[in-house]
């Protein structure tokens, strides 16, 4: 494991001591077979590519270290059957306990509205075992999350492998040029998602995205995440070469109005 600072780290070594857990409930061998057993994943790529606008991955998440409390008493149903109704092209979940309050459970829950929809769920975890990436598409998820930050080269380009081989596409997430780097020359990812929150220090800016997409070659799918408040933060990030943005707290924290904020941040189209 490489050496991870801040609350990264502590996220990550959190991560690990529950994945044990996990694995002490239900093995890695009864895991693998559920999700062999699971229904074909349906393709972000896919999805992403096929509409002519930008695409809205819409998050839930209860809380998060930046941002605190946002929706303790969330009903992933309820709010997944929203995301769909206002036109997103997929559903991020956040799946981590301990910083966001969420569970697997939260992601089955999102798949069976998700699915009748044909939008594709994300598991969005800090993904450091393969027991995680089985786990996922036994609950139903189309896509995972690998973050740079918190994976080893070959880690990475394992974990990227295996979910691959299981039907699933990953969003690569980055937030500078050397972790970009890893990125592009372990493996080719189609979809590469830009932070424009640094994990380190939870500090968000806009211009993460617009510098660093310009190293991302035309034929990868790019995607904004984090920092987004409205329908003109997400214009700019198309501007900026953003095919996909990744929404979660403005949505989170819109109350009565978030089906409207997504409708609005769903139907930017650019160029």
């Amino acid at each position: 494991m490489i050496e991870i600072p801040g609350i990264l780290g502590e996220i990550v070594e959190k991560r690990l001591a529950t994945i044990e857990e996990a694995k002490k409930k239900r093995p890695e061998s009864e895991m693998r077979l559920i999700a062999e057993n699971a229904s074909v994943p349906l393709s972000l790529q896919r999805t992403i590519a096929s509409k002519s606008g930008i695409s809205l991955i819409a998050e839930m998440k209860r809380s998060s270290p930046s941002a605190g409390s946002l929706d303790p008493t969330l009903d992933p149903a309820h709010r997944a059957g929203l995301y769909c109704n206002a036109g997103a092209a997929a559903i991020s979940v956040l799946t981590e306990q301990d910083y966001f309050s969420g569970s697997i459970d939260d992601l089955a829950a999102v798949s069976v509205i998700a699915r009748a929809s044909r939008v594709p769920v994300l598991r969005k975890d800090f993904i450091v075992d393969e027991y995680q990436i089985h786990e996922a598409r036994a609950a139903g998820a189309d896509c995972i999350l690998l973050i740079i930050a918190c994976l080893d080269p070959k880690q990475y380009a394992d974990l990227f492998n295996l979910s691959t081989s299981m039907g699933m596409d990953v969003l690569v997430e980055v937030f500078d040029e050397p972790e970009l780097d890893i990125a592009l020359s372990e493996v080719e990812p189609h979809i590469v998602g830009i932070n424009n929150r640094n994990l380190k220090t939870l500090e968000t800016s806009l211009a993460v995205f617009e510098t660093l997409a310009k190293k991302i070659p035309d034929d990868r799918i790019k995607v904004a995440e984090s920092g987004m408040k409205n329908s003109g933060d997400v214009e700019r990030m198309g501007y900026a070469g953003a095919k996909a943005v990744l929404v979660g707290e403005s949505l989170m924290k819109a109350g009565t109005d978030v089906s409207e904020l997504a409708q609005a941040m769903a139907a930017v189209e650019v160029g």
